[in-house]
């Protein structure tokens, strides 16, 4: 992949036609198999459960002859993955001492699992003719019932992120060396209170990538984007390991409601905009928080500087961090933060970003009640403050210039607003999916933050 992604061909990749065609793939495709996907796992061999679940109703030519074999397939692989899950953990975090070649073992079993039963999402393609079924299970939170659950919050958004945080309760997983670097986990209650709410998410997950070596001189914590699930797929380089070949220590924290936190009877992602907007509230917010505890944690373990990074979904937690780490302890704040593919406004998000109108969220709020008006005064929780706790000069962006999903225009006035130093903005003339491809083209941004660093 990194190959394909340097050659001539990644150039073609990173532009603004990826966006397009890759907003047609996920409304027509993805999200409707993998809510189908999602019921299944649900309903396990129940047909009648599975009807339910979707979200609309499934046509009924699609009797119980066809659907229980698909079903009890999907039941096979759903909990053998769980099984390679809680084999690995076991061995990971119990107190047995294990060889270290069982150890691999078990995490390319718990990964070979956790591919098989995502890959089998396609197997329900059939079910997507003749009707679509709706990109998600939508769970709308009433504005009556928000306001009297967050009102002191809206009041006062500050106090949504006053919580303290223990790095000691952090638990370290034994560790794993493979291709020249050394992998572990850590595990935590959450810190959040709202996200211990949230079926799932109760549990805090990171996974450490380093140099095996130990020459890693800082430590990055990298967030990912909505939908992405690396830890649960055999990937021979995914993003954290190629961070480390540049000599990070990267910190990989898994977002509530994805991968190893993924909520029962939802795929990986769905919630953050399906179950809103409290949801997206309680992930950006309860993740800032945790990335308070990583920090923490990082301080406590190593020497050099700690940077914190958000692309997409997770610039929003980095965002917040920017601006709210002064909440925290001087050993909870990093010192230095990048934002990726990053907006201004979550109000604008929802109702002018192309991936959120495509899966007619702005559509699913306005039936629940909820008018753009009152979705700005709530976003005031998520939005970036006025100006950023940290320093202008430790802060980094990177934005694409026709991203219209987490929209450019928005993501550069809070650059221009933070008075962030133009050495510190990089633009590149691509969307949003071609900014993956763009960063491991041209590591320029890293480099740069690299330098923040040491000058922090």
């Amino acid at each position: 992949m990194d190959v394909l992604f340097r050659s001539p061909l990644g150039a073609l990749v990173a532009r603004s036609w990826v966006d397009r065609a890759g907003l047609i793939g996920l409304r027509r495709w993805y999200f409707p198999l993998s809510r189908l996907w999602a019921a299944a796992n649900a309903a396990g061999d129940d047909i009648a459960r599975f009807r339910a679940e979707i979200g609309a109703s499934l046509p009924g030519s699609w009797a119980q002859p066809y659907l229980h074999p698909l079903l009890a397939r999907n039941t096979r692989l759903r909990s053998a993955a769980e099984a390679a899950r809680a084999a690995w953990e076991t061995a990971m975090f119990g107190d047995m001492a294990q060889h270290h070649d069982r150890l691999r073992l078990l995490d390319r079993e718990r990964r070979a699992a956790a591919t098989r039963h995502l890959a089998n999402r396609a197997s329900f393609y059939p079910l997507l003719f003749p009707r679509r079924p709706p990109p998600a299970r939508w769970q709308i939170d009433r504005p009556d019932q928000v306001q009297r659950d967050l009102g002191p919050a809206i009041a006062r958004p500050d106090g949504l992120y006053d919580v303290p945080v223990d790095a000691r309760t952090i638990s370290v997983s034994k560790s794993i060396v493979k291709d020249g670097m050394r992998e572990y986990w850590l595990r935590a209650p959450t810190p959040a209170a709202r996200l211990r709410e949230r079926p799932g998410s109760e549990t805090l997950y990171a996974r450490v990538v380093e140099p095996a070596d130990g020459d890693a001189q800082s430590t990055l914590i990298f967030g990912s984007g909505l939908c992405l699930e690396f830890e649960l797929m055999t990937l021979a380089r995914d993003p954290a390991a190629r961070l480390a070949a540049q000599g990070w220590r990267v910190v990989e924290p898994i977002s509530p409601y994805h991968g190893l936190r993924e909520m029962p009877g939802r795929y990986g992602g769905e919630p953050f905009f399906a179950a809103g907007p409290t949801s997206s509230i309680d992930l950006i917010a309860g993740q800032a928080i945790e990335s308070a505890l990583l920090v923490a944690w990082c301080r406590s373990r190593f020497d050099g500087k700690v940077a914190l990074a958000g692309i997409s979904m997770t610039s929003f937690v980095a965002q917040q961090v920017a601006s709210r780490c002064h909440m925290w302890s001087a050993a909870a704040r990093p010192d230095a933060v990048m934002l990726i593919s990053h907006s201004g406004r979550i109000e604008e998000v929802t109702f002018g970003g192309e991936l959120a109108v495509a899966l007619g969220l702005d559509r699913a709020l306005a039936e629940a009640g909820w008018s753009r008006e009152m979705l700005a005064e709530l976003s005031r929780l998520v939005d970036p403050a006025k100006t950023p706790s940290l320093a202008p000069s430790r802060i980094v962006s990177v934005l694409g210039e026709t991203d219209r999903w987490v929209p450019y225009g928005d993501g550069l006035a809070v650059a221009r607003r933070w008075q962030l130093p133009e050495s510190n903005i990089f633009r590149y003339p691509l969307g949003h999916l071609g900014m993956p491809v763009q960063l491991t083209r041209n590591t320029a941004p890293f480099e740069r933050l690299r330098r923040v660093l040491a000058e922090a």
